[in-house]
């Protein structure tokens, strides 16, 4: 690829990312909401639990538990990512951008940028009141989990937009997304640990992809807290991350 071919496709994505960035101010109500989300989890889970449960390997279990909370509100926007894109692809701007002259894989990398970003900016915030929950970070920790809490965005965004290329009716993907949706955020050891429960709840654990995202996001803010190893974390990431830019580059690309 030369390189105003490159360029092209950095416009491209640019534009993509910028216009939902820019849809996403025009609506603060929604980041208000999904803030008091966030809020809900912390009472009932990191707080309301926090005296019934006390201490997870010697922490305090709402700072056990606040990087999974963090994990929920990421993984969600990752995955919703595909249900907004739909729609675009359906009735926005996107349905024009199709003709454009530059690939089409970034329509949909575009919006997965732009969710990475917001994800980013909402973990900037929500870390910033870990040490109230008994969690302290470094300067050096607070970056790097913010930046890892966008990457798990892309990689959760990924299978959201692949998943709105394999279902391409809108309403029967808003029925499997939020079927989906339960099972992969309750069953990833963000609210407990994945090998703490029964035998067939490990295993069926151990098949859920978020398990292994949440898994390596607590060895960054909690070293030495992984209920697996750390490398064994990265390489399901980094397999995922292949398998469905693979699958969306054959889907869109066709």
């Amino acid at each position: 690829m030369s390189g105003t071919a490159i360029a092209d496709v950095g416009r491209a994505l640019g534009v993509v990312a910028a216009r939902d960035l820019h849809r996403q101010a025009r609506h603060p109500g929604v980041l208000v909401a999904q803030g008091v989300q966030v809020l809900f989890f912390l009472l009932v889970y990191a707080i309301g639990f926090d005296g019934m449960i006390g201490s997870v390997d010697g922490l305090p279990f709402s700072a056990y538990v606040y990087p999974g909370i963090v994990a929920i509100q990421v993984v969600t926007l990752g995955v919703s990512s595909g249900l907004t894109y739909a729609f675009d692809r359906e009735y926005g701007m996107l349905r024009e951008m199709l003709v454009a002259p530059v690939p089409r894989l970034c329509l949909p990398l575009g919006k997965v940028v732009a969710t990475a970003v917001l994800a980013g900016g909402q973990a900037a915030v929500m870390l910033a009141f870990a040490p109230l929950l008994g969690l302290p970070l470094s300067l050096v920790g607070y970056l790097g989990g913010v930046l890892a809490f966008a990457v798990v965005c892309v990689v959760f965004g990924l299978a959201g937009v692949l998943l709105a290329t394999l279902v391409p009716q809108v309403q029967t993907l808003q029925s499997v997304v939020q079927m989906a949706m339960y099972p992969l955020l309750f069953l990833s050891g963000s609210v407990f640990r994945p090998d703490a429960g029964p035998g067939w709840l490990s295993a069926v654990m151990r098949i859920n992809p978020m398990t292994y995202a949440t898994d390596a996001i607590r060895h960054l803010l909690i070293p030495g807290h992984g209920a697996f190893p750390l490398w064994l974390d990265l390489v399901v990431l980094a397999g995922l991350t292949a398998v469905l830019a693979t699958v969306l580059r054959w889907k869109v690309g066709r």
